[in-house]
């Protein structure tokens, strides 16, 4: 539930007159469509285009003038304890009514304190949009007051952002506590340093594949590296090789054909590193045939957990959508089960049929073993260099292992792999 509360009471209105003489001339109109420059979010009272609105509990935010950093009054948040009725967490996003132009600062700063030691989330851009998103996770607050910073990636983006603070507080140990803001103001410190995004690979394919949020690092002036997630529109990227995957300066990237491309990004040290991919083959099989798990060429009858999160499991999971395609991608994959929602009865097949691409380098000592589970019997499938000669890295491997129990009620698959086979590609995952 959102509750918007109005705590603007000031209105400023400015008549600027302009006398031109001696020539005409066509007048810009982004010129004149220019937001205020604005620094302050509260500095004892809140800026005159100032709007709140609650999430969670929505009677969480209040103004305090007895507990303050400087001067007379402060920002007071409630968080309650898990069972409150009005709601289980804190949080809010304080906006401009109107939109700002921020270009010139590159930190939003406040003083921040709690009456218990906690760990919250602060940020701005979450306000209508998150176009210009910046997310810090886990700032960490005690009962002493401490200068928080969140670094702006490019402020020179900022020409009309809405979205100035935001907050989200839980409680800790399953007991409400209070959180106070005081001093909330952009800044031009001119000491942040070393701006540096997480280098990724991400796979890709042929046609749009977008750039999704960056986990960026930042020195600040204490020393210390902020690491934040942040928007990729902050920052304009390049491609190391156009004929493989080009991209856009806003992080749209089309790809063209097989290979390799590095993104870059000259706002920030780090890259993105693309590997891009043929789809894996269409099936052939007829749809009458096919009991299927995961393929676009079918009615997917069969739906699964695929990540149960097994213990001792390091698996990630992800759906790579390319909108008439979809491929599920493991990372950090030791072991993880596919647990069907439904067990499956396969009576009347005889073989699963899958579709892997090992992203990793492939070699005489790679093993990726396929799991069906008949019942609770286990039968193990392994997948080598030496059983299947066109196992090669960076290719699609379609497989058809047959089904060998006479019993064929199937609750669910596993995957494993060797330490040096940790990301994997999968399509196509059908009885037939």
């Amino acid at each position: 539930m959102n509750h918007k509360i109005n705590i603007s009471c000031k209105l400023s209105v400015v008549a600027v007159l302009f006398s031109l003489t001696g020539c005409t001339r066509d007048i810009n109109t982004d010129v004149l469509a220019t937001y205020p420059h604005l620094s302050d979010v509260f500095i004892d009272e809140f800026a005159s285009d100032l709007q709140y609105q609650a999430w969670g509990k929505v009677t969480n935010f209040g103004v305090d003038t007895e507990t303050t950093y400087d001067g007379t009054s402060s920002m007071r948040i409630e968080v309650p304890n898990p069972s409150d009725p009005m709601g289980s967490w804190a949080g809010g996003t304080f906006y401009s009514a109107t939109g700002r132009n921020l270009s010139g600062y590159d930190a939003l700063t406040f003083y921040a304190k709690s009456s218990v030691a906690t760990a919250i989330e602060v940020g701005i851009g979450n306000y209508d949009t998150t176009e210009y998103l910046v997310q810090v996770n886990d700032v960490q607050l005690n009962t002493n007051w401490s200068k928080i910073i969140i670094p702006i990636p490019n402020s020179a983006k900022l020409l009309s952002e809405k979205g100035l603070f935001y907050y989200s507080a839980g409680a800790v140990n399953d007991e409400g506590y209070t959180i106070w803001f005081d001093e909330v103001k952009f800044e031009k410190l001119g000491t942040l340093a070393h701006a540096k995004i997480e280098d990724i690979e991400v796979p890709g394919f042929p046609g749009k594949l977008t750039i999704g949020t960056l986990t960026e690092t930042i020195n600040l002036p204490n020393g210390i590296n902020r690491k934040m997630r942040v928007s990729p529109n902050y920052f304009t990227f390049e491609s190391s090789d156009v004929n493989v995957a080009s991209v856009t300066n806003d992080g749209n990237i089309t790809v063209h054909k097989t290979g390799e491309a590095v993104i870059s990004l000259k706002e920030a040290e780090g890259e993105i590193k693309v590997h891009c991919y043929d789809f894996a083959p269409t099936p052939t099989k007829d749809e009458s045939e096919v009991l299927s798990l995961f393929s676009d060429s079918y009615t997917n009858k069969i739906s699964a957990n695929w990540n149960p999160r097994w213990e001792w499991s390091t698996a990630e999971y992800t759906e790579i959508d390319t909108g008439d395609n979809h491929i599920a991608r493991y990372s950090g994959l030791n072991f993880v089960g596919i647990v069907f929602n439904k067990t499956a009865d396969c009576s009347s097949k005889t073989h699963l049929h899958l579709d892997v691409l090992c992203m990793d380098e492939v070699s005489e000592s790679t093993i990726i073993t396929v799991s069906i589970y008949y019942g609770t019997t286990e039968i193990k499938y392994p997948i080598t260099l030496e059983k299947y000669p066109d196992f090669k890295s960076k290719q699609w491997l379609s497989l058809d292992l047959k089904l060998e129990k006479e019993n064929k009620l199937i609750p669910q698959l596993a995957l494993a792999c060797d330490d040096n086979t940790r990301n994997i590609l999968l399509d196509n995952i059908y009885f037939y």
